[in-house]
């Protein structure tokens, strides 16, 4: 009986170590993410003010076609979260898992019958962060 017991203690006292373990390591995740996004903006100010144009900050998640003439990639906007098409002309070596702040236009893409994919130029990616 006494046996039992000090093995439930012990099964209770390793299931309540884990869970704190997991939220300590889930609050440093939360802070080092705040601190990257901080950054980020930080550097997007800072270009804005150098350079005195208004891009606005993508992430580019992943080329997924590269040719001779651009690639075709799926970019995250920063600001929102959300994903786009993008078709990078005379840039077929865009890498994947960069940030760029960008200033191109949005348009039909005939690829994938897709009315909102967004085409930029070499020029107008202002910086790569």
């Amino acid at each position: 009986m006494v046996a039992s017991l000090i093995a439930f203690a012990l099964l209770v006292a390793v299931i309540v170590s884990l869970v704190w373990l997991g939220g300590r390591a889930l609050r440093g995740h939360s802070a080092r993410q705040a601190e990257r996004l901080a950054l980020r903006q930080q550097a997007v100010q800072e270009l804005r003010l150098r350079d005195g144009r208004d891009g606005h900050l993508a992430f580019v998640e992943r080329v997924y076609q590269r040719a001779r003439t651009g690639a075709k990639a799926i970019i995250v906007w920063d600001a929102t979260g959300n994903r786009q098409d993008a078709w990078f002309h005379d840039w077929p070596s865009i890498p994947a898992g960069t940030y760029l702040l960008l200033v191109g236009t949005t348009g039909y893409g005939p690829h994938n019958h897709n009315p909102r994919v967004y085409y930029v130029r070499r020029h107008q990616v202002l910086s790569m962060i």
